[in-house]
């Protein structure tokens, strides 16, 4: 019988890119104790403004549910050659819809279409799948709560008396981190799933020891820091809360960016009211695989937050195999007995250079044989690499002493013959 190890095959674009860190101006004496004036009243949202919160789940019933939507929570693309769309079927009445890719559902899920340079190619071998709230999937969750002087009492106790709320509904396998931050950031919480313990810590007081400046990139940073040591079985989230611009981080966006991505970490953010800086915020969330939301009113807070909660718990995917690389237009239609949903997205493939991305090639035991079914993700960087001919790349490999023998010399001299029958594929 034969055994197979991953060899874990990283490549790397080596080219120069020159990075516009996003990085507010710090001044040490605004420090802490330099304030921001309350916002007096809450935004008018725009006339078009017609948010979802997902508040409840119920079964899909086509003979009840006769107008729901469909809508693309967050597109995963870290991996070479496949796409993995979140996407989350909703009725009207705020309710997310589940056990829609059963047997008899089939063929509502209608068309795929992946448009890129104008060109449509529609996708039929597509998979779809469902994680709900009843599965033993575990969600590691970094809460980071803006208590800035802008904020004012009353609405951060709002926000609060809202994370309570999750606290007190959240799974046994769902640990919680509590974060709050003006200028300065401070973890309220640890990392834990124990409830009573994130109850015991987490204060409803307002704005007590805070009311400075706004620190959005360094809170987001101290979340990276509680979840990056956590298993890739855990997903990973920080949801990040604002209600204006950062303007006193000490680290850059970009920076705060690259780790979570090389750590498996999403985050969900939330921009409240009109003072925003536009798209800072949503950049974390389209980099990171997350999922942005805008609000405009203190009474939408709980409605938000237990909609972000319902949204990791409960979601489709969608899933599918694209070899071309740039600016994707996706475009989704269910065929329902008495209408259609249609959601439309987009996501840029392209990898960012210097990075770094894995794909699996299996050996055969102890041998430099690479098997058969690795040799498509192989094909998928070449491909890659014939779009992109001027592109380095760099080759690693290794082994398992678990698996193959204790003797180190050995093991690293088979991780190079491994490593060179990769590359032998590749140039064949």
């Amino acid at each position: 019988m034969k055994k197979f190890q991953p060899l874990q095959f990283l490549w790397a674009i080596l080219l120069i890119l020159i990075v516009n860190s996003c990085v507010s101006v710090y001044r040490e004496e605004d420090g802490a104790g330099a304030g921001e004036p309350a916002a007096k009243s809450d935004a008018t949202p725009p006339a078009d403004y017609k948010p979802t919160f997902i508040l409840s789940t119920s079964p899909y019933n086509d003979k009840i549910h006769t107008s729901p939507k469909l809508e693309v929570t967050s597109i995963d693309n870290k991996e070479l050659s496949n796409v993995r769309l979140k996407l989350h079927f909703i009725d009207s009445d705020k309710v997310y819809l589940s056990g829609a890719t059963g047997a008899q559902f089939k063929k509502i899920w209608c068309e795929v279409v992946d448009t890129i340079d104008g060109k449509p190619r529609i996708i039929k071998d597509f998979k779809i799948t469902e994680t709900t709230e009843n599965s033993d999937k575990k969600i590691a969750m970094a809460i980071a709560m803006d208590h800035s002087g802008s904020m004012g009492e009353s609405r951060a106790v709002v926000v609060q008396q809202a994370i309570e709320n999750i606290i007190k509904n959240k799974t046994d396998n769902d640990a919680i981190a509590l974060i709050r931050y003006d200028s300065k950031v401070n973890v309220e919480s640890a990392l834990t799933y124990n409830k009573q313990e994130l109850l015991n810590n987490h204060k409803i007081n307002g704005l007590a020891g805070y009311g400075g400046m706004t620190a959005i990139t360094d809170a987001i940073d101290a979340g990276n820091k509680l979840l990056a040591g956590l298993p890739r079985s855990t997903e990973k989230v920080i949801v990040v809360f604002t209600d204006g611009w950062d303007n006193s981080s000490k680290i850059a966006q970009d920076s705060v960016i690259r780790f979570a991505k090389s750590n498996n970490i999403m985050i969900y953010g939330v921009d409240f009211g009109e003072n925003i800086n536009s798209n800072f915020m949503k950049k974390f969330a389209d980099s990171t695989s997350g999922f942005y939301k805008r609000i405009y009113q203190t009474s939408e807070f709980p409605l938000v937050f237990t909609d972000i909660y319902k949204r990791l718990r409960n979601y489709y995917v969608l899933e599918y195999k694209t070899n071309s690389y740039g600016l994707h237009k996706v475009r989704l239609k269910l065929c329902l007995p008495s209408d259609s949903a249609i959601a439309v997205a987009s996501y840029d493939n392209t990898p960012d250079i210097g990075s770094i991305g894995m794909i699996n090639v299996y050996f055969d035991f102890n041998k430099a044989t690479i098997t058969k079914d690795s040799e498509s993700a192989i094909n998928d960087v070449v491909s890659f690499m014939q779009i992109y001919p001027n592109m380095k790349i760099q080759l690693q490999g290794h082994t398992d002493a678990l698996n193959s023998t204790s003797d180190p010399d050995y093991n690293l001299k088979l991780s190079q013959k491994r490593a060179d029958a990769v590359r032998d594929l590749m140039i064949k």
